[in-house]
């Protein structure tokens, strides 16, 4: 079972008992791991282009949206530019 830190991380937000519960339940159904379950439960975070245009700072990380997807597949993500 995932650590409820590793699904908070990927929520945004701390779960509870029964939606840890209704992740792993979910998982095993459509024969998903953990992570991708609870991708599918989760918050979006929203990220605002940096000045040179392409990059998005990210836990303290300036990374283009492809590196994004790759370093945090788990992770959902709105990009906004202005």
């Amino acid at each position: 079972m995932m650590q409820t830190d590793e699904l908070s991380k990927i929520l945004g937000y701390d779960p509870g008992r029964e939606q840890r519960l209704i992740i792993m339940r979910y998982a095993r159904d459509h024969q998903m791991t953990p992570g991708e379950a609870a991708s599918k439960f989760s918050l979006p975070a929203m990220l605002f282009v940096n000045d040179d245009g392409e990059t998005f700072e990210y836990e303290g990380e300036n990374l283009t949206s492809e590196q994004l997807n790759t370093k945090y597949p788990y992770n959902r993500f709105v990009f906004i530019r202005t």
